[in-house]
């Protein structure tokens, strides 16, 4: 699936992106809440929307520090943001913080990197969020306990903050890499095996995409969706065929598992995307073109895309239990 490129929003001349993403490399729980406390601080006094998702440790620490100066800050589970793709787990991110400072609030984001799995899972997941929230008023400190580190730090720490907490004063990183860099040399992995699947159809040429349509409205009513559910994914599946149909090879399969309440459906092609991991930049809102992924995104609760050497896969779920 030869995605069509992304097409972000322009610059405003002169204005620097408002978006932020730091790290912070800690050996203990009391060094690290030396260096947040005034971080967090700041931001509460300016009336930013302050979430935290740490670990009990680092909650208790930060509670105890701050005592009623933390009654402001919005706490988290962990485990919870993150899905297998970490492109998912980005643009939940982004969608969530988008409508969060839609009012012109500013927002401080702190996230365990712990809770995101392997280091490339975490690596994906940074490089996708550097995408992500471009342009929103939002700084994402990432924590990384450095007693559970992995030795190859490299290309899942340095690579993705473009700014390191050393002590308390937070410098410019010279060894940060641009996402697209880093997911070149980090791709995204494959979603996880499902076994065969329940049904499996294939298509070709712009011709099929009526027949598409119809399927996928058919599997979303076997699987019992509801009409909003089914719209969005009759509409999601469109897309991502047509851009198969359209800038890639002109043809492939559409896989499905189906599952009380939940749906999972899979396009298939053998071609090689020419972007990274389209999708994750909201579009212009004039674009005419490179919105498809980018919707898709939106009307799904997981969708994953990566490149192997059979070709290109995305993988859209939805329903009950989608995502975990």
């Amino acid at each position: 699936m030869t995605a069509a490129p992304d097409r972000p929003a322009p610059p405003t001349d002169g204005e620097a992106d408002p978006f932020r993403h730091l790290a912070i490399e800690y050996r203990d729980v009391d060094g690290l809440v030396a260096t947040l406390a005034p971080v967090l601080e700041e931001a509460l006094t300016r009336g930013d929307l302050v979430l935290a998702v740490v670990d009990d440790v680092v909650r208790t620490a930060v509670l105890r520090h701050l005592g009623v100066g933390a009654a402001g800050i919005v706490f988290g589970e962990p485990a919870q943001p993150y899905t297998y793709s970490g492109q998912t787990t980005a643009a939940r991110r982004a969608t969530t913080l988008r409508e969060l400072t839609a009012g012109g609030r500013a927002a401080l984001v702190l996230s365990d990197s712990s809770a995101a799995g392997a280091p490339d899972a975490w690596s994906v997941l940074d490089a996708s969020s550097n995408l992500a929230l471009r342009g929103l008023p939002v700084t994402l400190l990432c924590l990384c306990d450095a007693s559970r580190a992995v030795e190859d730090s490299e290309r899942f720490l340095y690579w993705n903050h473009p700014e390191l907490y050393v002590g308390a004063t937070a410098s410019p990183n010279p060894r940060y890499r641009t996402p697209e860099r880093v997911l070149t040399a980090v791709p995204a992995p494959p979603a996880p095996e499902l076994g065969p699947p329940d049904h499996v159809t294939t298509f070709a040429g712009a011709g099929a995409l009526r027949g598409v349509r119809r399927e996928t409205h058919r599997r979303g009513e076997e699987a019992g969706l509801d009409d909003e559910q089914i719209d969005g994914l009759v509409l999601a599946v469109g897309e991502l065929t047509s851009n198969s149909i359209e800038h890639g090879p002109g043809h492939g399969t559409l896989s499905w598992w189906t599952r009380p309440g939940r749906l999972v459906a899979q396009i298939s092609d053998p071609g090689l995307m020419t972007t990274t991991t389209p999708g994750l930049r909201c579009p212009e809102t004039r674009s005419v073109r490179g919105r498809g992924v980018w919707l898709a995104r939106q009307l799904t609760d997981v969708l994953h895309l990566w490149t192997g050497a059979a070709g290109t896969h995305v993988r859209l779920e939805i329903g009950d239990r989608a995502g975990n």
